[in-house]
């Protein structure tokens, strides 16, 4: 029983990557070794924001160029990154599109909902 056990303990020692030799451990070669110091330059890259005027440009001809959707009483401003979409609409359809396109345009910004909705009465006011 004891043999079988010596014929398994060279394998696990292998497995570890030590060596047994007599009774102590020696590791292997390079392994002890700390790694050279290398002169490591280090760059940062950072994302260019697009500047307050230029996404509300990019929302406002989205909204424009949607053929769906009535923006002429619809305003977007930009401040600190944080899009507001004001102004007024009568069809839930309209306010619901337009903050969909505002949102995808902002992408991770964040978009306020200032539109005020005004639905159309049954006599058409």
């Amino acid at each position: 029983m004891a043999g079988k056990q010596q014929g398994k303990r060279p394998l696990l020692a292998m497995t570890l990557g030590v060596a047994a030799c007599g009774g102590g451990f020696f590791s292997i070669p390079g392994l002890s070794e700390p790694p050279p110091e290398k002169n490591l330059q280090r760059e940062i890259v950072v994302r260019a924001r697009a500047t307050d005027a230029t996404l509300t440009e990019k929302v406002s001809t989205a909204l424009q160029s949607d053929p769906y959707i009535l923006t002429d009483h619809v305003t977007v401003t930009t401040e600190n990154g944080v899009v507001r979409v004001g102004g007024v609409v009568r069809d839930l359809s309209d306010l619901f599109a337009i903050l969909r396109t505002a949102r995808r345009i902002a992408g991770s910004r964040r978009v306020v909902n200032e539109i005020d909705f005004q639905p159309v009465d049954d006599d058409g006011n």
